[in-house]
């Protein structure tokens, strides 16, 4: 386990730290521009190196592993979940319609603040593949149990907005599959790993919130 854990730390730590190389280039070509570019879509893209960097960090630092989910497809998963959409962003045109660009703007711009203070808040127990290293319940996951995934499906929802076609809309519905598979994922070595998960489960939703709880007794209670 500790190779494993250690090998795939290397390789994501690379591969992250080039996307966040290549994620900042673009901000230095801002700074040049004679005509003023779109001050979100500058944001975005601080956020999105942001974002890589504090992955990078957080692999480095990340806890020691206590259990890991075996077999070829939750391996797969994991990271073809983590890099579809990146992928897909470069088979597809980006629209051109402003309103479109401004509303998948916004969007990215939601998803990515959210997702970074979801990786704050999981700190050193983030890990791209399903490994459990701490059991984080407060914070946004006392809300769901899969907090990072939404957020990050509002980015995705973003992209493909921005980069709309048949393709794109295939390979989003795709990427919230794989994300889901990868939930559950977790959710199996999660449990078995520790012993309160169980009651943590049944608290807390897994993805969607529960922002009114019925008051109601239960039938045939008093």
């Amino acid at each position: 386990m500790f190779n494993e854990d250690f090998l795939g730390r290397i390789a994501i730590v690379c591969i992250m730290t080039v996307l966040a190389v290549l994620s900042a280039i673009p901000l230095f070509s801002y700074f040049h521009q004679t005509v003023s570019a779109n001050s979100l879509a500058v944001v975005n893209q601080a956020l999105a190196t942001g974002l890589l960097a504090l992955q990078v960090f957080l692999t480095i630092s990340r806890l020691p592993p206590k259990g890991t989910a075996r077999g070829l497809v939750p391996r797969v998963t994991s990271v073809a979940g983590t890099f579809l959409i990146i992928i897909a962003m470069f088979l597809t045109p980006a629209l051109e319609s402003g309103a479109a660009q401004m509303g998948a703007l916004c969007l990215i711009f939601i998803g990515m603040v959210s997702s970074i203070f979801c990786l704050y808040w999981l700190g050193r127990s983030f890990s791209i593949m399903a490994t459990a290293r701490r059991l984080v319940t407060s914070g946004p996951y006392s809300i769901v149990r899969h907090p990072l995934y939404v957020c990050e499906a509002a980015f995705v929802l973003g992209m493909v907005i921005s980069h709309f076609s048949m393709l794109m809309v295939a390979l989003g519905g795709l990427q919230f599959l794989l994300q889901y598979r990868r939930a559950r994922n977790e959710e199996a070595i999660l449990r078995q790993t520790f012993a309160e998960y169980d009651e943590y489960a049944r608290r807390v939703p897994m993805l969607f919130p529960r922002f009114l709880r019925s008051e109601m007794p239960a039938p045939g209670r008093q």
